[in-house]
Formats: C-alpha cells, sequence, structure tokens
C-alpha cells in the first residue's frame, strides 16, 4: 500500500502569531506554501520565527533544485 500525500483545499498559506499580550505564551504558526508547517512558542522562538518567515518566499525548495 503506498501512501499518497495529504491534498489540502481551503488553507491558504501565512504566517499567524498570538498570544502577544505581556500576559500570554505568544505562539507562531507558519504555513509554507508548499506545505510545511512550522510552530513555535515563546518570545524569543516567535521572534526568530517572524524574522525568517517569508509568504512569498520557500526556503523548503531551495536544497531540492525546484522554483520555488
Amino acid at each position: 500500500m503506498s501512501e499518497q500525500p495529504a491534498c489540502i483545499t481551503g488553507i491558504r498559506p501565512g504566517i499567524t502569531a498570538r498570544g502577544l499580550d505581556r500576559s500570554q505564551l505568544p505562539v507562531a504558526d507558519w504555513l509554507c506554501h508548499c506545505g510545511t508547517h512550522e510552530r513555535a512558542t515563546g518570545h524569543r522562538a516567535v521572534q526568530q520565527l517572524l524574522a525568517r518567515a517569508r509568504t512569498g518566499h520557500c526556503p523548503h525548495t531551495v536544497g531540492l533544485g525546484a522554483a520555488a
């Protein structure tokens, strides 16, 4: 039995950050247009993810030789 890649429709790529108030734990989610999902939790991790995540550029396919 071969595995088929997940085909998800209706979910748009982008960056979402929540819990940025002083008394909350910040969480950021990044869905790249290639389908890769990354989540960061905590002030420093969220800042790092927001600094490097780009919605128009896919860093996941750079090493594969595919056009992003």
